[in-house]
């Protein structure tokens, strides 16, 4: 008998998780202009060295560096627009390069979740068409150069024929054979290494963020419940008759707290070890 595929979910942060992510809202027709590297990002040992060596590699450094990508096709010479798109493309890219992971994307703190960036804003700030530009990572890919992944995510949206519009999302990273041939593989592992140590603790802060929301509202949970059966109380014993036994086994006495709870120190067990203790404990002889 097979056995059935084992589902992997794999964690928000992880680039390839960004792949099946819910789709977003469409992006704006228009930026306020094409990103650039700020000059706190140019003080980067791995920017400051790569970007005058990828911005000259048609006319300078052609054949010293990024061999693999000369030799693509065999026994012929790439032709030179590949090199030409390369320095265009070369600031876009290393600006919305992430490194930590070496994926062109971002790693959103509000969401907690990898976020990739597209072709089309590389392509736009570049001043290349998308398909040229789609045309260019295919050869970096076939060079060994990057890894690329894609995926088919439907729109709500529908298009003249009602049908649903399809949005590809692809995933662009560059591999270390890039960053060996370009002759900067020693900066790049540690550059990559400090990043990794900055996402850890950036994964950290979220997480923690997240617990704080659990217990935050694990608490207003259990101040809604201590108020809905106070009310009760009160409502029994206005009526005159007794109160049922879940209902009556927490009277004012007991709701009221003999110390004061804070969100940031109380966990979420011990918010519900607090509720089962209240409605464990017996009524109150009245006569």
């Amino acid at each position: 008998m097979l056995k059935k595929p084992r589902v992997v979910r794999l964690h928000p942060s992880n680039p390839h998780a960004a792949l099946d992510a819910p789709a977003r809202k469409p992006r704006p027709a228009q930026r306020s202009g094409p990103l650039k590297l700020t000059e706190e990002q140019r003080k980067n040992p791995l920017i400051r060295n790569a970007l005058p060596r990828l911005q000259s590699i048609s006319t300078t450094y052609r054949g010293r560096y990024l061999r693999r990508l000369d030799t693509v096709h065999g026994g012929r010479r790439t032709r030179l627009e590949v090199f030409q798109a390369l320095e265009l493309v070369a600031e876009p890219m290393l600006v919305r390069l992430d490194w930590a992971t070496g994926v062109l994307g971002y790693f959103d703190m509000d969401d907690g979740r990898f976020v990739l960036n597209t072709q089309c804003n590389v392509a736009e700030d570049a001043g290349i068409t998308p398909q040229r530009m789609s045309r260019f990572i295919g050869t970096l890919a076939a060079a060994g150069y990057a890894y690329q992944r894609s995926e088919r995510i439907r729109l709500d949206e529908k298009g003249e024929d009602g049908l649903h519009l399809v949005r590809t999302r692809v995933m662009v990273r560059l591999t270390r054979n890039f960053w060996n041939d370009l002759g900067l593989q020693y900066i790049y592992e540690r550059v990559q290494k400090a990043a990794k140590k900055r996402r850890a603790a950036e994964l950290i802060e979220v997480d923690l963020r997240r617990q704080a929301e659990l217990e935050q509202r694990s608490l207003e949970e259990l101040k809604r419940e201590i108020s809905r059966q106070r009310w009760r109380a009160k409502e029994s014993a206005k009526a005159g008759t007794a109160a049922p036994a879940s209902e009556a086994s927490i009277t004012h006495a007991e709701l009221a707290p003999e110390r004061e709870i804070a969100p940031e120190k109380i966990a979420g067990n011990d918010m519900l070890a607090e509720l089962r203790k209240k409605l464990a404990k017996k009524p109150v002889d009245s006569g």
